[in-house]
């Protein structure tokens, strides 16, 4: 049965799809409102430090003129052919439709078209001008024909070791006026539950801003983080950053995301992102996502204008960040799940130590977007 405390970004999920032990249960209860990435996240195993995540792409719908074209020309130069194949359609900014007769001259950058298609007009274009590609077309019995391949592009990533120890002395441990929370009974036992609010909290921001080193450099490898990895759809100067709207955030985030193949579900904002939504005229409401073992109501909220889009609250993100995923494609790879490491005692000090391993994995980083740099939201 799925457990109430063990949630995906924003749905229970199947425990027994995840890697499990007892302290990961009580970990992941414990935060899951301070470090909801690597609370709620689902969990699977990895068997090396250095791991491949998959990044497919549908070839993209639009081509960038590398120079003027006049209604006469049958060569167009482009940025980039990479993506085209003979029989394509494209759509010029006057309307125009032109179709490749050749195969794309990838050497040069440029294709040959046959002008005015589709009871089209041919019309001038200028340099940097962005053409549409409409479909391909085909009579059904051609061979030999060149077409692009689609290939996965693979990107590496570090699984990551966090290590907190703990260690206090005897005469310590011995006291009787120690200052310890409710239900606490140790100093000792304080200290664990600090170094793993710590370890947490590691874990949490090395998901978000770790921008990753192989274990070949120093021996301690470090993961990357969403922010290195998002690549596409990374937003860190926003147009109107210091007057930044609702339908600015919609750019930056969803239809970028939904632009590039997508399917947005999540939303990570930072603290102050909250006060943003007020601002914007956005009445934000809390939904049922259950509790944790300890009752502590999950906190989950929704915006009518995001239409059914979770919002999640972060307080480890820096002010103003936020983060869109398609939560299906992002998981936490773990070699080893958070765990007591007991060390016993040397001398008069009694030792142990918190440890886990592990990485983000994000699956087609285009599908998901990073923005930051804003500096006041404003309303309208």
């Amino acid at each position: 049965m799925p457990s109430s405390y063990l949630q995906g970004i924003q749905r229970t999920f199947e425990n027994e799809l995840q890697i499990r032990n007892d302290i990961h249960a009580v970990s992941t209860a414990l935060f899951v409102n301070r470090c909801p990435l690597v609370s709620r996240t689902p969990r699977a195993a990895v068997g090396s430090t250095v791991f491949t995540m998959i990044k497919r792409s549908f070839r993209s719908r639009e081509v960038v003129l590398g120079a003027a074209l006049l209604p006469g020309d049958e060569i167009l130069n482009l940025e980039d052919v990479g993506a085209l194949m003979n029989g394509d359609v494209l759509e010029l900014p006057s309307g125009e439709h032109v179709e490749v007769i050749e195969t794309p001259d990838i050497a040069e950058s440029r294709i040959r078209v046959r002008r005015g298609v589709e009871g089209t007009t041919p019309a001038a274009a200028a340099a940097a001008e962005k053409l549409y590609l409409i479909s391909n077309s085909r009579d059904g019995g051609e061979v030999d024909q060149a077409a692009i391949a689609i290939r996965p592009i693979g990107v590496t990533q570090y699984c990551q070791t966090w290590q907190h120890p703990v260690q206090i002395s005897g005469s310590l441990q011995a006291s009787t006026g120690y200052a310890v929370a409710p239900g606490v009974r140790t100093p000792f036992d304080q200290n664990k539950m600090d170094a793993l609010q710590n370890l947490m909290d590691d874990m949490e921001v090395a998901c978000y801003y770790s921008r990753g080193e192989s274990p070949e450099v120093s021996g301690r490898p470090k993961q990357k983080g969403l922010k290195a990895l998002l690549t596409t759809n990374k937003v860190l100067a926003p147009q109107n950053a210091s007057a930044y709207k609702s339908t600015d955030f919609m750019r930056d985030t969803l239809e970028r995301c939904r632009t590039n193949g997508g399917d947005p579900d999540v939303l990570l904002l930072s603290s102050n992102f909250m006060t943003g939504l007020v601002t914007w005229g956005q009445g934000v409401q809390r939904l049922t996502a259950g509790s944790n073992v300890f009752g502590t109501p999950i906190e989950v909220f929704e915006a009518p204008f995001l239409g059914g889009v979770t919002i999640i609250e972060a307080p480890l993100l820096k002010p103003y960040t936020a983060i869109c995923l398609t939560s299906s494609e992002v998981r936490l790879r773990m070699k080893r799940n958070e765990f007591w490491n007991p060390r016993g005692s040397r001398g008069d000090a009694v030792e142990g130590d918190w440890i886990a391993e592990g990485a983000i994995e994000v699956e087609n980083e285009q599908h998901h977007a990073w923005l930051e740099g804003i500096t006041a939201f404003s309303a309208g």
